[in-house]
């Protein structure tokens, strides 16, 4: 019988190696005990260590040849509690929505300028949208998620995600004219929430409002989503104020305006 092939990538398991013991330690620790501790060849934690400094999970120490860890972790970690302080707060009212709404329902955020469903409730009509939670949506412009974040931006860093991305035609619904997005987001200011008709993926709409945290920042976005036989155009309104109702309900918890 032949040996089983580890799953596990070396590199990534040192990586982690590295990270768990400056984690363990109330001090920077130094090249050499790096090695020492964790049996790495010395050239090739050299390599990994630079790789960590460089996405900021490792800082360099003030004293050269001396480590510790960086501000991302911090970053992630809450990040990590924003999201499931999120998920645990919206779901409760995620789910009245679907009693009321019977639709699929879906929770969103933006995590390091991706937008990335966190959490869903299938509604009762059956219908399958086959959308995963942690799957990120590809682009701001087609999805009403993103239009929601573009319409909180300043126009400045707008313009700077938008050109990052571009403005491509997903489907022959999506917007991909700079005038006609403006426009579309002084809508979503206006009313309060934002609609998506086939332009992310053809047969499908969207309706989706913000959550605001206690510092009154965008947390995420709560929104209803839906085949063409069960969300016809004369459902816009309803089903905006349906999540526009649950959007503030979950930013009151969240202890907006407090």
């Amino acid at each position: 019988m032949k040996p089983r092939k580890s799953v596990n990538a070396p590199a990534v398991d040192r990586a982690l190696d590295i990270i768990e013991l400056l984690a363990a330690s109330e001090r920077e620790l130094a090249l050499s005990e790096i090695v020492k501790r964790t049996h790495i060849p010395r050239q090739s934690l050299i390599r990994i260590l630079n790789t960590l400094c460089s996405r900021g999970i490792v800082d360099r120490g003030e004293q050269r040849g001396f480590y510790g860890l960086g501000m991302k972790l911090l970053y992630l970690g809450n990040r990590l509690q924003d999201n499931i302080k999120l998920r645990s707060i919206a779901r409760p009212f995620m789910q009245e929505l679907a009693d009321k709404s019977h639709k699929n329902i879906e929770l969103s955020s933006l995590d390091q300028d991706q937008l990335v469903l966190v959490e869903q409730i299938e509604g009762t009509e059956g219908i399958r949208l086959y959308t995963h939670i942690g799957s990120a949506y590809p682009y701001f412009h087609a999805v009403a998620v993103g239009k929601i974040y573009l319409a909180h931006m300043v126009p400045e860093k707008r313009q700077k995600v938008l050109d990052k991305i571009g403005l491509p035609a997903v489907t022959e619904h999506t917007i991909t004219d700079m005038n006609e997005l403006e426009t579309e987001l002084l809508e979503v200011k206006k009313n309060g929430y934002a609609f998506e008709d086939q332009e992310l993926r053809k047969g499908v709409r969207r309706v989706v409002a913000p959550i605001y945290d206690f510092r009154n920042d965008l947390a995420g976005c709560i929104g209803i989503a839906a085949t063409l036989f069960s969300f016809e155009l004369e459902d816009r309104e309803y089903l905006g104020s349906l999540v526009m109702e649950a959007a503030n309900k979950i930013s009151n918890r969240m202890g907006k305006g407090r």
